[in-house]
């Protein structure tokens, strides 16, 4: 059984800095609810630590986050519902936009759908060249979650985010970076974030990197949140869909999907 403490793990590796690991490497770190919410208390606690600068988020053994849980999209399809335990997550789900200090994404191996979404939602992304990026979606018939569509349109522009989100096709993370979803590409991405947190450690002042944050984040935070709240309202249709029942069977099989026409 998973707890808090294990999903994930908090360090302090370097001056002014700490880093958060996603730890469930027997599902590549896949989401789920505890996740979020281990996620989510993990950098309110650590936005509120004296002396603490900028964050790091990462993912355990070199993947850093595949989207949902396979078990949780086949419960979702069994069920028709969401996990009503998202109901006790105190933080939105746009929570990581809103926390006061930096938070710098360390990517490799996988990041996909809500992954993706997760580190959108930080201030720097640093990928490695051949970390695997999609949005998912459309594969699954669902519409764009977590406010992948306003977070693409920010980082990439609204033509790429189109392409992106149609598609659902997976691409490099030098192709990520020509495009605008990262920063940057390093062959270790983990050390690279760690050096860009350090260096903001030590000579960003942290009152102005919060009214930075505050600011970029400013013209973008109601369409956020009314994105991710207008796709949450159309899920009890969509999960009970035969489309969301034969996207998640295909995916399990590994096989092209049959859609039905509209």
């Amino acid at each position: 059984m998973e707890s808090a403490d294990d999903i994930v793990v908090i360090s302090r590796d370097r001056p002014g800095t700490a880093t958060i690991t996603f730890n469930r490497p027997h599902r590549r770190n896949a989401w789920t609810v505890p996740l979020q919410s281990a996620y989510f208390a993990a950098l309110d606690e650590l936005s509120r630590t004296p002396g603490l600068r900028a964050v790091v988020v990462t993912g355990a053994d070199g993947t850093f986050c595949p989207g949902a849980d396979t078990e949780a999209l086949q419960t979702y399809s069994d069920t028709g519902t969401t996990n009503p335990d998202m109901a006790l997550i105190e933080q939105p789900e746009w929570f990581p936009t809103t926390v006061r200090i930096p938070i710098i994404a360390a990517i490799d191996g996988m990041c996909a759908g809500v992954g993706l979404a997760q580190a959108l939602m930080c201030d720097v992304r640093v990928a490695a060249p051949d970390t695997r990026f999609t949005t998912a979606f459309a594969k699954r018939a669902l519409p764009p979650m977590h406010g992948m569509a306003t977070l693409l349109c920010r980082a990439a522009g609204d033509a790429t985010a189109s392409e992106l989100l149609l598609t659902a096709r997976t691409f490099s993370g030098a192709d990520a970076a020509r495009l605008g979803v990262v920063t940057e590409v390093a062959d270790d991405p983990l050390q690279r974030a760690l050096d860009v947190a350090e260096e903001m450690a030590r000579w960003c002042a942290p009152s102005s990197m919060a009214l930075m944050k505050s600011r970029l984040n400013a013209p973008w935070l109601s369409r956020l949140q009314e994105d991710i709240e207008s796709v949450d309202a159309m899920l009890p249709s969509v999960l009970s869909s035969s489309d969301f029942a034969e996207g998640v069977a295909s995916f399990l099989a590994r096989r092209e999907p049959q859609f039905k026409e509209i």
